[in-house]
């Protein structure tokens, strides 16, 4: 395992799932899953409710300083669970690969950062322009800019790839931190 897998750095070290016992790995490099993370297009988010059942909801995510990003209203469920508690799971499903990514969300509330994030949504989907004014993000159709959105990121903690093709095959990669 290394700690420093920045895009462009040194990628982490791909891992056996400790079970079941001789599943292949993937044969996905680190490479290969961030580029899946960064095109995908479809995401669900798990959370936690300490009280009651999990919350899992689809999200628009995109990839950005090796964290996926995504916004919510300020009073939706996820944003409320999150900031009690912030661990959470983002599944990307794929037609070859499915992928986990078991991390923290934390609020971003940097105003040069958020605006590098909004500028990436519209890349992916490009029927949403968010909106940066004042260090927060708005909605496209917020024209009066009252209803800042919240921007969450979310740093793998680890990442796992279950490949589908030719039965099973899985890959884990740890992080440290």
């Amino acid at each position: 395992m290394t700690t420093d897998y920045r895009d462009g750095m040194i990628d982490p070290i791909p891992g056996r799932l400790s079970s079941p016992p001789g599943t292949p790995l993937t044969g996905l490099a680190w490479a290969d899953v961030r580029t899946r993370i960064a095109e995908a297009e479809d995401f669900l988010l798990a959370t936690a409710d300490p009280a009651g059942p999990p919350h899992v909801v689809p999200i628009l995510a995109v990839w950005q300083d090796a964290t996926v990003c995504f916004v919510t209203t300020r009073q939706a469920r996820k944003a409320r669970l999150l900031a009690r508690n912030g661990r959470c799971a983002v599944t990307v499903p794929g037609a070859e690969v499915d992928l986990v990514i078991n991390g923290a969300a934390q609020l971003v509330g940097d105003g040069p950062r958020l605006q590098r994030i909004a500028d990436l949504f519209p890349i992916k989907y490009p029927w949403w322009h968010p909106a940066v004014s004042n260090d927060e993000l708005y909605d496209p159709a917020d024209v009066a800019r009252s209803d800042p959105r919240h921007v969450y990121a979310i740093e793998p903690a680890q990442v796992f790839a279950f490949g589908k093709a030719d039965g099973f095959s899985a890959t884990r990669w740890d992080f440290a931190g």
